[in-house]
């Protein structure tokens, strides 16, 4: 992959996201709040929106077991990952996004829905859900302009590592994933078009130095400055660049989720 950016459709990818996955428990979490603000009960049908290697699907299943789920994934090395981890018969994969007559209860996207046209998917999931269903989504809150709350550390907003890798640009030099993401009121007004009736909230975790080198790790994140090499190479590198930060640093992320209704009539 040498000069040439490494894309969610690859092998390397799907890796180093599972390996993220496993190690720190930042995606669990989320997906835990997340499905809690879903009102899920028994029996629904749920469809799970970029479902990367299922985390959204297996909390939605932890927490209410009898759901059905369609995991709805159009990259296909993180769909296969998701198929190998989550084996289970309640659980469909699909590689395209679902069309009428199909119908769904509630509608989750875990952390993704930055990647996606929004106008657009709010139409498309408005169609996709039976009346009085719900779509409950969330975004890490810096993807949307509004910066994370100081941890505790000698980097408390770990600022150091990026500025590390970008040999002195500084981290301002490194686009967030979620650059272009409007800001919470304009998700808001989105939605309100859409045809959904709106609740926002809220949540903060702890997101560390160690769990931040290891999510760099993720080759998407580093497409900015490191693309010039293959995703191993930018591992070693992220390594070598650890040793030169406040390994014991943490920030405090916050997260904003929306649960959005459609109408019962």
């Amino acid at each position: 992959m040498t000069g040439t950016a490494i894309g969610w459709d690859h092998p390397d990818t799907a890796r180093y996201y599972a390996a993220f996955d496993r190690r720190h428990g930042r995606y669990r979490e989320a997906n835990r709040m997340l499905v809690r603000h879903a009102v899920l009960a028994p029996g629904q049908r749920l469809l799970d929106v970029a479902a990367g290697t299922g985390g959204t699907a297996a909390a939605a299943l932890t927490r209410v077991p009898t759901v059905r789920i369609v995991c709805f994934e159009p990259a296909a090395a993180m769909r296969e990952a998701g198929k190998r981890s989550l084996r289970d018969d309640r659980v469909t994969w699909t590689g395209e996004w679902p069309a009428a007559p199909e119908s769904f209860d509630r509608v989750l996207c875990g952390a993704a829905i930055w990647q996606l046209p929004l106008e657009h998917t709010f139409a498309r999931i408005f169609a996709l859900l039976r009346p009085g269903g719900c779509f409950a989504f969330d975004v890490p809150s810096l993807y949307l302009g509004e910066p994370d709350a100081p941890g505790q550390g000698k980097d408390p907003l770990l600022q150091l590592l990026p500025a590390v890798l970008a040999e002195g640009r500084g981290p301002s030099d490194m686009a967030a994933p979620g650059d272009g993401v409007p800001a919470a009121a304009a998700v808001d007004a989105m939605l309100a078009r859409a045809g959904f009736g709106t609740t926002r909230w809220g949540f903060e975790l702890p997101f560390s130095q160690e769990a931040y080198r290891d999510w760099l790790k993720i080759p998407v994140t580093t497409n900015g400055i490191l693309s010039g090499l293959g995703a191993d190479e930018r591992a070693h590198r992220i390594d070598q660049a650890f040793h030169r930060v406040p390994a014991d640093s943490w920030r405090r992320e916050r997260w904003t989720g929306w649960s959005a209704w459609k109408p019962s009539a």
